[in-house]
């Protein structure tokens, strides 16, 4: 995990080197990224902070659900086949952030 965060950081560094030295000389005649309503839309976007409350509201609800279940589970136990099941995901999350 260390040495995978310090390969990352050592190629973002080397990008953003190899960035700087372009000068930061555009040609005039260059095309623009976006245009002015898409920068607009995303000034928009970005300054509306319901989405942001609505996404936190969303993850709040899905923590409380699972805190639920998990003190369910503590308390009464539950079946087998559910039990694997339940297994099996960990396991699945476990390996896709190792």
């Amino acid at each position: 995990m260390i040495v995978r965060r310090h390969l990352s950081f050592s190629l973002a560094a080397a990008a953003l080197f190899a960035l700087s030295a372009c000068g930061g000389a555009v040609a005039t005649d260059a095309p623009a990224l976006l245009t002015l309503d898409e920068i607009a839309a995303r000034s928009d976007a970005a300054s509306d902070t319901t989405r942001g409350l609505q996404v936190q509201r969303a993850l709040e609800y899905r923590g409380a659900r699972l805190r639920a279940r998990a003190a369910q589970i503590r308390r009464a136990g539950i079946a087998d086949p559910e039990r694997r099941t339940l297994l099996r995901r960990a396991d699945a999350l476990k390996s896709r952030q190792d």
